[in-house]
């Protein structure tokens, strides 16, 4: 499976998405995404959770991350995240993480500038970890989840939006 990166630095670049169990953001979705994150990623420490191929990671390197962490339970996605970061010649921090969401969630003490985070449709995850996940935000941090429509999530948005049975929704991290 080959995913394309849809803008900054490697625009057009074609990067390895792993064989099977994987779904990756479609084009069309990711670049609404990075539409609205456009002001805020510009030297940002960005969180992938459930980073599958990385695909949303990269594109956030692609356009001005300062630094990413990659998170995914799978050794295969993780090898394919590598052969990616590899691949590319990224030259920014990066760090690869293979741990389940729960886990890395209960034990990171670090904060993000942005949080993307992309878990399997229809299983409560997104539900489970949100309230977790915000507290790994600073101060103005958005915090960023790929769900289906369907899905009641049980946060309140910031900015929502849905591309057929995908929806977005932007939760942000006030500065008190």
């Amino acid at each position: 499976m080959s995913i394309r990166i849809c803008g900054g630095l490697y625009r057009s670049r074609r990067i390895k998405g792993p064989s099977k169990g994987v779904r990756p953001t479609s084009d069309r979705v990711k670049e609404a995404m990075f539409a609205t994150l456009s002001m805020y990623v510009e030297g940002a420490d960005v969180l992938d959770l459930f980073s599958g191929s990385g695909n949303l990671g990269l594109e956030a390197i692609s356009r001005g991350a300062r630094r990413v962490t990659f998170v995914d339970r799978s050794r295969r996605c993780m090898h394919t995240i590598k052969a990616n970061i590899r691949d590319l010649e990224i030259s920014v921090e990066t760090k690869t993480i293979t741990s389940d969401a729960s886990a890395f969630v209960r034990k990171c003490t670090k904060t993000f500038d942005i949080i993307l985070m992309d878990p399997p449709y229809n299983k409560g995850l997104a539900r489970l970890l949100a309230p977790s996940v915000f507290r790994l935000l600073r101060e103005g941090g958005l915090l960023v989840i790929e769900h289906s429509s369907r899905e009641d999530i049980g946060v309140e948005p910031w900015k929502q939006a849905f591309y057929g049975d995908t929806c977005v929704t932007y939760v942000k991290k006030e500065v008190d």
